[in-house]
């Protein structure tokens, strides 16, 4: 199994700094943190040693990431905590088999974090200048413009605008922007993304085959397959408390070539479309899966759900066949989703008609309430359309 190759780019405002290598050293008395050529451990390499200490933030994230490692990275800054979440997510991903590399054309995965972290591993709210480091770091995100770019945005003043920043870019290779809540919660998103058991992907030319082993190799196959998917879907939006607003590719071949296959749609006179949201059931067809339509291999069939009075929208049922919920919003409007239906499902993927699809979690088949509102563009000063749809058994 080829293990997959990630750039993270840790930025700063001086410019973005690379990491060049993550490297297990049992014989270190502590992790260390070193410039690239130079022996000196780095002025805040104290820090990285108690982030990473035995029984410290680092070590929650499992196996062999909080064991003493040796940090390597291109350069230094003078202060700031910025560089602890890129770093936490590196020895997540580490952990989990993947290897690092320094440049953009090197790589399958560009990773692009900041953000300082709590013992929890809870992302630090804060103004992290993303503005200022997204633009010193967009001639080294133009280098290979065709690569899966992950990037992880803290809240803050800034975020809304980052997002728009990161979209503007032009990109080809797709964006998916990950969860912001906690640094495991995002390394779960990059290696897990579909589930455990995921199917052969190509990339490049190159043939993945993905095997059953270990937990390890579990992990392993599913970043690749996050890469693979990333490589052949649409970009993906996935944080827990974004805006939900998908991304096209910019390149209108490339988004041709890498659509998923169009979606089956049922008609049901009773339903009544709301002029700002729809929303749609997304069904296994006869004969398929969740599984299969969740990966790409059939389409799914959309129903629409039927509204009923004070912007209720008629229940839908858990069964067996149902996979998601397609939901868009009319031109000129974005969509806020209910964190309900956002932790019940995978990170959204953008469907061949611009809608959102919401595939539901194996463990978020659950009672549950959630709302959507349709919100203008330019601000939230006048309210838009809300409505209220339930899960339930």
């Amino acid at each position: 199994m080829t293990a997959p190759s990630v750039l993270v780019v840790i930025p700063t405002t001086g410019g973005p700094l690379r990491l060049r290598s993550l490297t297990p050293r049992p014989g270190l008395p502590a992790p260390a943190a070193f410039a690239d050529g130079d022996y000196r451990p780095l002025p805040w390499s104290g820090d990285y040693g108690r982030l990473c200490a035995p029984g410290g933030p680092v070590a929650r994230l499992g196996g062999k990431a909080g064991a003493p490692h040796e940090l390597r990275l291109s350069g230094s800054f003078d202060a700031g905590r910025s560089w602890e979440v890129p770093v936490c997510l590196a020895h997540g991903l580490s952990a989990r088999g993947a290897r690092f590399v320094g440049e953009p054309a090197q790589a399958d995965l560009i990773l692009w974090a900041t953000g300082a972290v709590d013992r929890d591993l809870t992302l630090v709210p804060g103004d992290y200048a993303l503005l200022d480091k997204i633009e010193r770091s967009r001639a080294l995100l133009a280098e290979a413009p065709d690569v899966s770019l992950a990037i992880l945005l803290p809240e803050g003043p800034e975020r809304t605008e980052a997002e728009a920043a990161f979209r503007a870019l032009g990109r080809s290779g797709a964006l998916r922007i990950l969860p912001a809540g906690d640094v495991p919660a995002a390394v779960e998103a990059l290696t897990r993304p579909n589930g455990a058991d995921l199917p052969k992907p190509q990339r490049r030319g190159r043939r993945l085959v993905l095997t059953a082993g270990a937990a390890a190799a579990a992990c392993l196959a599913g970043f690749i397959g996050f890469i693979a998917l990333g490589a052949r879907q649409a970009p993906v939006i996935g944080a827990a408390s974004d805006p939900a607003t998908g991304v096209a590719s910019a390149d209108p071949a490339r988004r041709a070539e890498t659509a998923p296959p169009t979606p089956t749609v049922v008609e049901e006179p009773t339903a009544k479309k709301s002029s700002a949201i729809r929303i749609e059931e997304l069904r296994a067809p006869p004969g398929s899966s969740c599984r299969r339509v969740a990966f790409g291999a059939d389409p799914p069939e959309r129903r629409p759900v039927a509204s009923e009075n004070g912007g209720r929208l008629t229940p839908t049922r858990l069964l067996p066949d149902l996979c998601g919920l397609a939901i868009a919003a009319a031109p000129g409007l974005r969509l806020e989703i209910g964190p309900e239906l956002r932790a019940a499902a995978l990170p959204p993927v953008q469907l061949a008609d611009g809608a959102q699809g919401f595939f539901l979690r194996e463990g978020g088949r659950q009672n549950l309430v959630y709302a959507v509102q349709a919100l203008p563009e330019t601000g939230t000063t006048r309210p838009g359309e809300r409505l209220v749809h339930a899960l339930t058994r």
